[in-house]
C-alpha cells in the first residue's frame, strides 16, 4: 500500500468521523430542546396558573395525593406545550381551556408511566356543536387519523359539570385518540399494546352480548363499534366505577390493568392487579408431583424435518469443500464434523419441545431435560396466539411477571388434532387465544 493510499483512507475516515460528529451533535441539540424537565416546567410562569386552574376547576386533579400533583401538573404542560392549538371563533384558545383539555388527557393515561399520543397534536376548538360536511351532521367532537382532535367546548364543560352522568366529551375522545395512537404504534408502547389487543377482544364480545340482550348501565352509544365501545367505557371507568365494577367486573379489571388505575377504590397510579402476589409462575417440584396433567404433548414425526433438512446442506457441501481442498480431507471434516454437531444441537434447543397442561399451570420443556423452558400459571395469561407454519406451530405467549409483561415464543411439533384440543382447554380456563391471526371463542356448553 502506497503513500497515497493512506492518505486517501485517512482522509475518508476523517471526513466519516467529522460528519457522525455533527449528526451526533444536531441529534443530542434537537432532543435537547425537545425535552421539557419538570424543573424547567416549574420555573415557567403559566406554572402557577395551571396549578390554580386545575385546582378550582379539575375535581379529579383535587382527589389526587399531594405527592402526584406535581406530575400530574407536569403531564399536563407537556401536553400543552406539544400540542397546536386552534379556535374556529377566538384568535387564539385561552390557558384556561388548554389546561383542561390537556388534563382530560393526562387523566385519561395519568396511570401509565409514559404514554405518547404521536401523530395527534393539533386540537381545534369550536364553540358549540359543529357542522361535519363528509357526514353532513353536527358533531360535538371526533378525532381523525390525519392527528386532528376536534372538541365543542360547550360539550367538553358540560363533560365536567356533571361527574356521574357517564358523559364526559373530553374523556371520550381523548380515548379515541390512544386507542388509534396505539393501533398506529404497530406494538412499540409494548406492554399497553398488548393489554389493549386482549381488552378489544373482550369488549367485541360484551358488546355483541350488549346488542343482543340489551344493557341497562352501559350506555347504548358505546355498541356501534369496537373503538366507540373504548371511549364510553373509558366514561363510564372514571365516573361510575363502583357499579362499573358492580355490573361488568371482568371488563373492569381489564381497563384497570390497561390503564394502571382504579378510580372505585381511589388508586391513581399503580393498579396491582392479583397476578403480582397471588399467581406464582413457578411451581415446586414436589407440588407437581401432586398434580394430575389435563393434557400432555410430545413432538411428531415433523420434529426429524429441521434435523434432515440441515443434514442434507451438509452433505451437499461437503463435495463442494472437497473439490476446494482435495488435499486436507482431515482438516476439512473436522470442522464440518464439528459444525454438523453444534447445528443438530441448535436446532434440538429450538425446537424440542414437549407440552404439559395442569390444573393452574402451563409447562413448556425441552425433551430429556428437567427444567422447564416456560413455566407460566393461567391466571397470568394475557393471551396466546399460536401460527401454523406447515410443520410445525410457532406459539406465542404474553404473560404477566409480576406487574410486567412478557413474550415466550416456542416452536411445537404437535398435530393439528392435538393443538386444537390445547386450545379447546385453555379457553375453558377463559383465556384469550389467536389461531392464524384470528381470536377463538369458547365452545358453548
Amino acid at each position: 500500500m502506497t503513500s497515497e493510499h493512506i492518505y486517501v483512507i485517512l482522509i475518508f475516515v476523517s471526513g466519516m468521523g467529522i460528519a457522525l460528529g455533527i449528526v451526533a451533535y444536531e441529534y443530542f441539540k434537537f432532543k435537547k430542546s425537545h425535552t421539557i424537565t419538570l424543573k424547567v416546567a416549574q420555573q415557567s410562569p403559566r406554572w402557577k396558573k395551571i396549578q390554580q386552574i386545575l385546582e378550582n376547576n379539575f375535581s379529579y386533579y383535587r382527589q389526587l395525593p399531594s405527592e402526584l400533583k406535581p406530575d400530574f401538573v407536569f403531564r399536563t404542560y407537556k401536553f400543552m406545550k406539544r400540542c397546536n392549538w386552534i379556535s374556529s371563533s377566538q384568535p387564539i384558545v385561552n390557558l384556561h381551556q388548554k389546561t383542561l383539555i390537556s388534563a382530560s388527557a393526562t387523566q385519561l393515561t395519568f396511570g401509565l408511566q409514559e404514554f405518547d399520543f404521536g401523530r395527534f397534536k393539533t386540537i381545534l376548538l369550536h364553540d358549540d356543536a359543529y357542522y361535519n360536511r363528509q357526514t353532513r351532521r353536527y358533531h360535538r367532537g371526533e378525532v381523525n387519523q390525519a392527528g386532528l382532535i376536534v372538541l365543542s367546548w360547550k360539550y367538553f364543560e358540560e363533560g365536567y359539570a356533571d361527574e356521574n352522568d357517564k358523559v364526559n366529551l373530553g374523556l371520550h375522545e381523548m380515548a379515541h385518540a390512544m386507542d388509534l395512537a396505539l393501533h398506529l404504534s404497530h406494538g412499540r408502547i409494548y406492554n399497553v399494546h398488548r393489554l389493549m389487543e386482549k381488552f378489544r377482544q373482550s369488549a367485541f364480545e360484551q358488546l355483541i352480548e350488549m346488542r343482543r340482550k340489551g344493557n341497562d348501565f352501559f350506555r347504548e352509544y358505546g355498541t356501534t363499534n369496537p373503538r366507540e365501545f373504548f371511549s364510553v367505557a373509558a366514561e363510564h371507568f372514571f365516573e361510575a366505577p363502583v357499579e362499573f365494577r358492580k355490573h361488568l367486573p371482568d371488563l373492569y379489571l381489564e381497563l384497570c390493568q390497561l390503564l394502571n388505575q382504579d378510580p372505585g377504590n381511589n388508586v391513581f397510579r399503580g393498579y396491582k392487579p392479583p397476578h403480582t402476589h397471588q399467581f406464582k409462575n413457578t411451581l415446586s417440584t414436589e407440588a407437581k408431583r401432586h398434580c394430575k396433567p389435563l393434557l400432555t404433548l410430545k413432538p411428531n414425526i415433523n420434529l426429524f424435518v429441521p434435523f434432515i433438512t440441515f443434514t442434507l446442506l451438509l452433505a451437499l457441501l461437503f463435495p463442494v469443500i472437497k473439490s476446494i481442498y482435495p488435499n486436507s480431507l482431515a482438516y476439512t471434516l473436522m470442522p464440518l464434523l464439528f459444525a454438523y454437531l453444534l447445528g443438530i444441537y441448535l436446532i434440538y434447543h429450538s425446537k424440542a419441545n414437549s407440552l404439559k397442561l395442569i390444573d393452574s399451570h402451563l409447562f413448556i420443556k425441552k425433551i430429556f431435560i428437567k427444567q422447564p423452558a416456560l413455566s407460566v400459571h393461567l391466571k397470568n395469561l394475557v393471551k396466546i396466539n399460536f401460527t401454523y407454519m406447515l410443520t410445525y406451530y410457532r406459539v406465542d405467549f404474553s404473560y404477566f411477571e409480576g406487574e410486567e409483561i412478557k413474550v415466550s415464543s416456542h416452536s411445537l411439533y404437535f398435530s393439528p388434532k392435538s393443538i386444537k384440543k390445547l386450545e379447546r382447554l385453555l379457553l375453558q380456563q377463559n383465556i384469550r387465544i389467536k389461531h392464524n391471526n384470528k381470536w377463538l371463542k369458547k365452545e358453548s356448553t
